[in-house]
Order: structure tokens, then C-alpha cells, then sequence
């Protein structure tokens, strides 16, 4: 739009946002269909059912089977039977969409911002650590941020590949950061070590004025303890190349303020299975949210519900494609 207005055509401009806003919620729509067809279809069947007590105990299966979780499915249940309560009438396929819909943005309501946190002071870039196990769609997430944020936040982008451990995964880096038109640094025969590659790249984003560093980071388990104590290195590395103060020996103090954000990519279709290493990664280096990807290839969407719940974070991304446009924001509301 500022573009626009710039050339004078701020007409044509608000009609491309709206069109491109179209465009990128019926996508999104279209990403979640089967776990929304998953969900409807079953309450669908639940509300021609004959016997008001049959309906509760299988409206908990129903939702259960969703992966949104026990402890959600058990408030709807327990919301549900509060207003049948003297009454042996069924609920009208409205009123239960309502009463999960509220209860599903209360379950999603961590108390923490959905938007990714930018850097307020110019002087340094903005540094979103990635983390996640191989196989969740970490290289392809860092890949569809990039392009989100050169495209629509018109920032100069650059990714820290420090995946030095698995085969290929420097170059797949590449061949996203080639796709998202924007600069990568990796190994080389001086910087071979995750941590060394990350210096240099915080000293090219510091140096060249870039305004945010994407760092990829080795995909393994999180009871891989070699994996935690690089991790916790990296970590550092950052708080300490981008410290803003300096104690009396004139030694850099740690800059507690970043990483701006440490995210954790997971894929949609392990659903709960992926929280006890979601767990031990945010013990480890602190997460602050959630990336949910391959939504579009499961019906297990109702994991967001379920992980976010449990961990505390939002989850701040979802993955609902293949293309380099399919990564979208999570909304407060439901029906937006």
C-alpha cells in the first residue's frame, strides 16, 4: 500500500491488498479442509442421534479424536451438559459450534502475542532462532518466512545456515534462499562449527545493515545432549555478538534480549507426540511460540489446540502448503 501511494495509485493499491487477502484466506481455508471436514462430519452424525446422553459421550470422542485434547474436550463436554442441564433436548448444531468456538480460542489463549517480535532498535537485526527434528519441515519454513518477510515487511533478509550435520541441508538452505531472493551465509573451510558459521552471519547482518537473521539450526532429538549443549552455545553466541553493554573490564555482557524469538517448527500430523521433546527444548533455550506445519496434509489440525494449550507458547505460524506463500499467521479468532 505505501508502495502505492508512493506511485500515486493508492485506488489500485487497496484493490491488489484486497485481492491478495482473498486470495491467501481461502488458502488457508482450503489448507485446514481436512481437519475441519474431520471435526464437522462427526458432529454432523453426533446431532442426528436419538439419545441426549449417547450425544455426550460420544461428543468427547468425537473431539478426542481430533487431537484438540483432553483437557479442551472435557470444558466443551462439561460447558455442554451445564446448559442441558433440566432439559432433554439436543443442542442445535449452532450452539455447539458456539460453545467450541469460545472454548477453543480460551484454549488458545496463552496470554502471549501470536505476532513475531522485531527489533525495536534499529542499530541491531532482528534474530529469529529455528529450531525442530529433522523431518518436521524446518528448511522449508525458514525458506516461506524469508519471502513473507522480504515481500510483505519489504525487509532485507539473511539465513544462517548452521545445519552443518546433516547431509544436504546447507544446500536445500540454499535452493529456499535462492527461491526467497535473499542472502544466506554457511560453512566454509574457516567456519565449519554451527556456532562459527553464526558469527559470521550476525557479523555480515551487523556490518551489511540487514534487518533480520534467520538461523537454522541441526535437526535432532532433544535427548540428543551433544544437540542441547549446541544449541545453548548458539544461544549465547548471539547474546554476546549483539550485546549492547559492557561490564568493568570492558568484556561484552550478555544481551538478554535476544534471540527476539525462539521457535520451535512441528509437524501438524504428530500431533501430542512431539510435546515431550517441545517440552525439553524449552527447558533447554526458553522457546517463545510454536510453528505447526503440513497442515494441509493432515486432519490432525486440532493439534495447535492441544500443543499450545499444554506448553504455554503460541503457536505463532502454520504451514498449510507446499508454495513459498503457504505460511500463515494464527488469528485470535476462529472464523476470521
Amino acid at each position: 500500500l505505501s508502495q502505492a501511494a508512493k506511485r500515486g495509485q493508492l485506488g489500485k493499491g487497496l484493490t491488489d491488498a484486497a485481492i491478495y487477502t482473498q486470495q491467501t484466506n481461502k488458502v488457508f481455508a482450503d489448507g485446514l479442509a481436512m481437519s475441519r471436514n474431520r471435526l464437522l462430519q462427526g458432529l454432523e452424525a453426533l446431532l442426528t442421534g436419538v439419545d441426549p446422553e449417547k450425544v455426550l459421550e460420544d461428543l468427547e470422542d468425537i473431539l478426542l479424536t481430533a487431537d484438540i485434547g483432553t483437557q479442551t474436550a472435557e470444558d466443551i463436554v462439561r460447558e455442554v451438559k451445564s446448559l442441558r442441564e433440566g432439559s432433554t433436548k439436543l443442542l442445535s448444531r449452532d450452539d455447539l459450534k458456539s460453545i467450541m468456538r469460545g472454548k477453543l480460542i480460551e484454549a488458545l489463549d496463552t496470554g502471549k502475542t501470536r505476532a513475531l517480535r522485531f527489533q525495536e532498535d534499529d542499530s541491531l537485526p532482528t534474530v529469529l532462532f529455528i529450531l525442530g527434528a529433522n523431518g518436521m519441515g524446518k528448511t522449508t519454513t525458514i525458506g516461506k518466512l524469508a519471502h513473507r518477510l522480504r515481500t510483505e515487511g519489504n525487509q532485507t533478509v539473511l539465513v544462517a545456515a548452521c545445519d552443518t550435520f546433516r547431509a544436504g541441508a546447507v544446500e536445500q538452505l540454499q535452493l529456499w534462499a535462492d527461491r526467497a531472493e535473499v542472502d544466506m551465509v554457511g560453512p566454509d573451510e574457516k567456519a565449519t562449527t554451527p556456532a562459527a558459521v553464526l558469527y559470521r552471519a550476525l557479523d555480515r547482518a551487523t556490518t551489511g545493515y540487514y534487518d533480520t537473521v534467520l538461523v537454522d539450526t541441526s535437526g535432532r532429538l532433544s535427548n540428543n545432549n551433544a544437540l542441547t549443549l549446541e544449541l545453548i552455545k548458539m544461544k549465547n553466541v548471539i547474546q554476546k555478538r549483539l550485546s549492547v553493554a559492557r561490564d568493568d573490564d570492558n568484556k561484552a555482557l550478555p544481551n538478554e534480549n535476544v534471540p527476539h524469538e525462539t521457535l520451535l517448527v512441528l509437524d501438524a500430523a504428530q500431533g501430542r507426540m512431539a510435546l515431550d521433546s517441545a517440552k525439553a527444548w524449552d527447558e533447554s533455550v526458553g522457546l517463545t511460540g510454536l510453528i505447526l506445519t503440513k497442515l494441509d496434509g493432515s486432519a490432525r489440525g486440532g493439534s495447535v489446540v492441544a500443543v499450545s494449550r499444554d506448553l504455554g507458547l503460541p503457536v505463532k505460524l502454520v504451514g498449510v502448503g507446499e508454495g513459498i506463500e503457504d505460511l500463515r499467521d494464527v488469528r485470535k479468532r476462529l472464523d476470521d
